[in-house]
C-alpha cells in the first residue's frame, strides 16, 4: 500500500511539475510579444493658462485643451489600439476620450487608474508656479536663483522640485490644515506608483499591441527619468505630447522621441 501511495504522490508531483513549467513557458512566451505604450500627456487646461500648479486638484480642459484631444486623435488614426488606459483626473480622461473617439478607436474602453494622475504638491496646489513655488523650493534648497537651481540639478530639475514640495509640506511652511494621505509626494513614491502601473499594464496585454495611456507631464519625466535613456533631458513635456515605449522582456525601450507632438500636428493639419 505504502509503495502504491507513494508512486501516486511522485506522478502527481512529475504532473504538477509540467503542468508549471508549460504556465510558466507559455507566459513567458507572451510576456515576449511586444507591447507599444503611447505614453500622453493631457491637452491644455484652465490652470496651465492661469500658470498655476495643479497637481491632484482637478482643472478642467479648456477649449483649446478639447480640440488638442481631437488633433491628437486625428493625427493617432490608422493605429489601433487594444486598451487605453488614464488617470482619474478630468484632464486626463477627456484627453484619453477625445484620442480615442477621433482616431477612430471609440469602442475601446477607457479603463481608469488613479496611479497615472499627477504629481501630488499637497498644499502647494493651485498657487501660482513659477512666481512663487519655483522661487521657494529654490531658496529652501540654497539655490541662489531659478536659473542657478535650473543648471545645478539639470535633467533632474523635476525630480528637486517633486522632492521640494515633498519636503516643504511635511515641514507645513503654509501652515495649512491639509490631511496627511493629501500631502505632497516624494519623487520615489511618484516613481514607484508609475513604475508600477505601466508595467502592470504593459503585462496585462498577453498578445502584444498598442496601448494608449493618458497621464500628466510631471509624472511622466519623473517615470523615464528612472530608465536611463540617453535621450532624456528632463525638459517639461508639451499638451498632447506622446512618449512611445515598447515593453519586451521586461523591458521600457524608447522609440522615437520623448514628448513628440507628430500626432497632434498631423491631426492639426
Amino acid at each position: 500500500m505504502k509503495r502504491r501511495v507513494t508512486k501516486f504522490l511522485l506522478a502527481l508531483a512529475s504532473l504538477i511539475g509540467a503542468v508549471t513549467i508549460g504556465t510558466n513557458q507559455a507566459e513567458a512566451k507572451s510576456n515576449n510579444k511586444p507591447v507599444t505604450i503611447y505614453l500622453t500627456r493631457h491637452g491644455e487646461t484652465t490652470a496651465n493658462v492661469m500658470h498655476l500648479a495643479q497637481g491632484w486638484s482637478d482643472y478642467t480642459l479648456t477649449d483649446n485643451g478639447v480640440k488638442g484631444a481631437e488633433y491628437l486623435g486625428k493625427g493617432l488614426k490608422g493605429i489601433k489600439f487594444k486598451a487605453a488606459y488614464s488617470g482619474d483626473l478630468t484632464r486626463q480622461e477627456k484627453t484619453a476620450q477625445g484620442a480615442l473617439k477621433y482616431s477612430g478607436n471609440q469602442k475601446v474602453k477607457l479603463k481608469i487608474d488613479w496611479r497615472l494622475r499627477e504629481c501630488n504638491y499637497g498644499s502647494y496646489e493651485g498657487r501660482p508656479d513659477v512666481a512663487q513655488n519655483v522661487p521657494e523650493i529654490a531658496q529652501y534648497f540654497g539655490y541662489d536663483s531659478i536659473a542657478d537651481f535650473q543648471a545645478k540639478t539639470g535633467k533632474l530639475f523635476q525630480n528637486k522640485m517633486q522632492d521640494g514640495y515633498y519636503a516643504l509640506d511635511q515641514e507645513n511652511k503654509l501652515n495649512t490644515s491639509l490631511p496627511a494621505q493629501y500631502r505632497a509626494e516624494s519623487t520615489e513614491a511618484v516613481q514607484k506608483r508609475m513604475t508600477a502601473v505601466l508595467t502592470k499594464i504593459a503585462k496585462s496585454q498577453h498578445k502584444g499591441g498598442n496601448v494608449l495611456v493618458v497621464s500628466s507631464g510631471m509624472a511622466i519625466n519623473l517615470f523615464l527619468s528612472t530608465q536611463n535613456y540617453p535621450a532624456f533631458q528632463g525638459t517639461g513635456l508639451a499638451n498632447d505630447s506622446v512618449t512611445k515605449l515598447v515593453y519586451q522582456k521586461g523591458k521600457f525601450n524608447l522609440v522615437g522621441e520623448i514628448g513628440s507632438l507628430k500626432y497632434y500636428n498631423a491631426g492639426q493639419k
